[in-house]
């Protein structure tokens, strides 16, 4: 019996379980309340018994999650279709390598990164004049992380200078990003793990010559930066070596902003901001590796979401925070579980067949989705168990800031609850209730709490892997519409079925 399986029978036993019942019992609160890295997660709200979640643990125990956890920690090749290890949790704390290779480079890396944000608050860094905007071009994961993570941090960004992000190739998303800019104080960092990515190489060029064209050749070596793990096509761009910061293959993507990725983080937060970050990461990391698994908050997390997914069938999941700040947080789920799960093979290169990969992740602002999407969540004929994610401390006393919590407690309670309905509209004011949520706490949007909500994430992705049979850390998926697209600007229609023709000629390519 494969670990899904597993699941699927578990969740057949749950059939008749009601959210009333559920919420009567008093050892199954404590089972389902955990605290971890200064987080706290309330799973109460599953549509889970006791036994069914004990019934889960043991799935994980059979599935030994505990030593793959500590294989990935150890650096030891976990991503198997392109041999490589997973060295994100590494970037934080180079000692889970010990003195191997790929620890020594990572530590130095960060020094160098380090050292180049201190010296971007100088006065005089860009050929006399002072950095007052940053420009992170980058796409994937070269942009969704650390543009989520500067917009949640932002009460912590360095006074006087902006940070603005480009990763499209629409000529508007940098005419946006360099509205207002003078190119004399202006930085530009070009991230890319390959260096060959066609957005960023080619909003780069385009950045570059607006340098040129405002300062001359000379202006670019001064406010060009780069990140990558391939320096050398870093070096044909015409980037000097000293600006150029690298990070290994085993850094994926969708995990790097804890690496000379998140370099656009350490510079316009500052690198003791940017040390809080991988510090809150760090706690969560340390957790994962040595918490029971029936305590283990990014093993809990995960259970649940294959259950929810695998067992019950729910084919997406809502995350709702209750933040301004962390509006982006979906969509860096979105690229962190989707491409990470989205798979259609297993570890072996066979087909999952009947098998489960992850779930769809969409969601936004909570108080905002409260007037959009959560009729559908409500009354639809579908569920999508929600995800509420809360800050306790919003650093204000303010009546907005205790409506806002209040409406995340209350869409908690409402989705179980439901309510009957009166009068001659009965029908159509009735809620059916009983319907999934999770609900995360964070004490305050602070650099640790936002590290370890985001390390618990990577994690919990992992684990979800290990029960669909699944490689986490490959994204064969995106190559084939790159191909194509080089293929349909080369003028080589060769292969192209005739709808492909003719929009290409509608849209002025042929």
């Amino acid at each position: 019996m494969t670990p899904e399986t597993g699941v699927k029978a578990i969740a057949a036993t749950q059939t008749g379980v009601t959210m009333a019942d559920l919420l009567d019992d008093a050892a199954r609160d404590d089972a389902l309340q955990f605290e971890a890295a200064g987080l706290y997660l309330d799973l109460r709200r599953q549509k889970l018994d006791l036994a069914g979640f004990r019934a889960l643990l043991a799935e994980a125990e059979r599935l030994d999650v505990t030593a793959h956890i500590q294989r990935l920690f150890s650096g030891e090749t976990v991503n198997g279709t392109e041999q490589r290890p997973a060295l994100h949790p590494a970037c934080r704390n180079t000692a889970l390598l010990g003195g191997a290779s790929a620890g020594v480079a990572l530590a130095s890396a960060r020094d160098k990164t380090r050292a180049f944000a201190d010296r971007v608050a100088q006065p005089d860094v860009l050929d006399g004049h002072p950095v007052r905007r940053i420009i992170n071009i980058g796409i994937g994961g070269s942009d969704l992380g650390p543009r989520f993570v500067y917009d949640a941090l932002k009460a912590y960004r360095r006074d006087g200078i902006e940070t603005r992000f480009v990763s499209n190739l629409d000529p508007a998303d940098l005419d946006d990003a360099l509205e207002g800019a003078e190119a004399e104080t202006t930085l530009i960092l070009v991230i890319s793990k390959s260096f060959t990515t066609q957005e960023t190489l080619m909003n780069a060029r385009a950045a570059r010559a607006w340098i040129v064209e405002r300062l001359g050749e000379a202006g670019v070596g001064p406010r060009f930066a780069a990140a990558t793990a391939c320096p050398d096509k870093a070096k044909a761009l015409g980037l000097e070596d000293a600006r150029i910061f690298p990070f290994p293959d085993g850094v994926g993507g969708r995990y790097s902003l804890w690496s000379a990725a998140g370099l656009a983080l350490e510079v316009g937060l500052g690198a003791d901001v940017f040390d809080r970050l991988l510090a809150g990461a760090r706690a969560m990391d340390e957790h994962a590796a040595s918490a029971p698994l029936a305590r283990n908050m990014p093993v809990v997390k995960a259970l649940v979401d294959v259950f929810n997914r695998a067992g019950r069938g729910l084919p997406s999941r809502c995350v709702a925070a209750y933040s301004s700040r962390l509006e982006r947080l979906a969509s860096y789920l979105q690229q962190l579980e989707m491409e990470s799960l989205g798979k259609s093979v297993n570890t072996e290169g066979g087909p999952l067949g009947e098998s489960h990969c992850g779930p769809l992740v969409w969601g936004g602002r909570g108080s905002d989705l409260q007037h959009s999407v959560f009729q559908w969540l409500h009354q639809g004929l579908d569920e999508a168990p929600v995800d509420f994610i809360a800050i306790a401390d919003h650093g204000r006393e303010d009546e907005r800031v205790r409506a806002l919590n209040a409406n995340l407690a209350a869409q908690g309670a409402a989705l179980t609850q439901g309510r009957k309905g009166e009068g001659e509209l009965a029908a159509h004011k009735a809620i059916a209730g009983g319907r999934a949520s999770s609900t995360f706490v964070m004490p305050a949007l602070s650099p640790e709490a936002l590290g370890a909500l985001l390390a618990l994430h990577e994690h919990k992705v992992f684990v979800e892997a290990l029960f669909y049979g699944l490689n986490p850390f490959d994204q064969w998926g995106v190559e084939l519409g790159k191909s194509l697209a080089r293929s349909i600007l080369s003028g080589d229609m060769a292969g192209f079925d005739g709808p492909a023709r003719d929009l290409t000629h509608r849209l002025g390519l042929d």
